[in-house]
């Protein structure tokens, strides 16, 4: 991606932003023309920025400010693409250059990385989570700082989100056992380890290898 395509998606994403939801679709169609792949990339923004939540939430506009582009470097990390975006910060698939392999990095927003006190209370939670050991429960590998921005590397989980997988008329039963029986006992493993897991269920994969 060139930086001036980037910087045309960030536009494109702050003037969805001032919209009302329901004027947003005839903006994308208008604006993209018949470039979807275009349009498909500013949608994953504004989702991404939509469903922030939480004591560290940032305005939706802070969002385009400070995503990183496709081909950023974070030290050996190289982006590829942003995943999401929460309470908590961004989260991107990039390529460890190091290992060969791609991950999920997990970007602090910068409120949280200049205060100390919520700085190390990150870090010791992040070395707390990165103890467990459950098929059920992403594997953390690190957490680092470069570029001025601190991280996490994780493990990267492919499959829908949980809102992907969810119909609106609900789940008939077997497949709902199917879904929650892995989540609850992720979830135990967690509190047994005097963890509490307080994001949304958004947060699921149903990934190659497992429920994450």
């Amino acid at each position: 991606m060139t930086p001036e395509r980037w910087q045309h998606i960030k536009e494109l994403l702050y003037q969805a932003q001032q919209l009302a939801p329901q004027q947003r679709t005839a903006f994308l169609a208008r604006s993209c023309s018949s470039d979807r792949v275009l349009r498909q990339e500013v949608e994953t923004l504004l989702s991404s920025s939509d469903a922030r939540t939480g004591f560290l939430e940032n305005p939706p506009l802070q969002l385009a400010q400070t995503a990183l582009a496709p081909g950023a470097r974070l030290g050996a990390y190289e982006i590829r693409s942003l995943l999401g975006a929460g309470g908590m910060g961004e989260v991107y698939r990039a390529r460890d250059s190091k290992l060969g392999r791609d991950v999920a990095l997990k970007v602090l927003p910068p409120e949280m990385a200049t205060d100390p006190n919520r700085l190390k209370r990150f870090q010791r939670e992040a070395r707390a989570v990165a103890a467990l050991n459950h098929p059920h429960i992403v594997t953390i590998y690190s957490v680092e700082e470069a570029e001025g921005r601190h991280f996490l590397t994780m493990e990267l989980v492919e499959g829908p989100a949980l809102s992907q997988v969810l119909p609106t008329g609900g789940l008939p039963i077997d497949r709902f056992f199917e879904l929650a029986v892995p989540l609850a006992d992720a979830l135990a493993a967690a509190h047994e380890k005097g963890i509490v897991h307080r994001s949304q269920a958004r947060q699921y994969h149903g990934g190659q290898q497992g429920q994450r």
